[in-house]
Formats: C-alpha cells, structure tokens, sequence
C-alpha cells in the first residue's frame, strides 16, 4: 500500500517499486493549496473509474493509474480490502486522488486538518 506523506507545503503518494509499475507513476505530488478537501467515499473504487490510461486494473482486486472519467484525469492507487479517500485538487494535472487505505478517516483528517492550517 503507498505510503501519504503530507508536509508544510504538498501531499506526496509514495509509491514501493512494485506500486509504480502497476500504476505507471513514479511520483504523486500535489501542493497543499490546491487541495480543496477530502472525503471518505465507500462507493468510489472500483465502480465507475473511466478509462484507465495508462496503469493496471483487474475489477475488484486492482486499480492503479490514470483514469478519465468525463474528461477529467484522476490518480487511483486502490486494492482489495482498502477504503477510498477521495482527495479533490484545483489546478492540477489530477481532477483528484482515489487512493486506498486501511485508516480512511485518519486519512482523511490529516489532509483536511493540513489543509486549514
């Protein structure tokens, strides 16, 4: 599972080897000020991703990468057993972040808490 590493300035998915090849990333990094906020979503993974380009995607195991969804780009790190935080950014090259994590509230108040501050 990626590591989230927030800073004073970005929020950073540390991706293991393995993790990269799969999603085809080799860094995810955002600034905290294009951040707008952070939700658990149980429904977001894996119904309606999109169009996986490019990384690796078996239906109800695996979803990593890129994926449009209405012309809009999203960052997916997801896998069996992890709930969804879904980070929405502004400005960025990612409309937001669908990422996997067994502490989906933990996760979801740091990025907010970091956000505010």
């Amino acid at each position: 599972m990626p590591e989230y590493l927030i800073n004073q300035e970005r929020f950073e998915v540390k991706l293991t080897p393995l993790e990269k090849l799969a999603s085809l990333r080799w860094k995810v990094s955002v600034p905290l000020s294009a951040i707008k906020g952070a939700t658990v979503d149980a429904g977001a993974v894996p119904a309606q991703l999109g169009l996986r380009i490019p990384g690796t995607g078996f239906p109800g195991l695996i979803a990593a990468g890129t994926f449009l969804k209405q012309r809009d780009k999203q960052f997916v790190f997801w896998s069996v057993g992890d709930s969804v935080v879904v980070v929405e950014l502004s400005g960025q090259k990612f409309r937001r972040l669908i990422l996997g994590t067994k502490i989906p509230h933990e996760l979801e108040q740091k990025i907010n808490s970091a956000i505010r501050n």
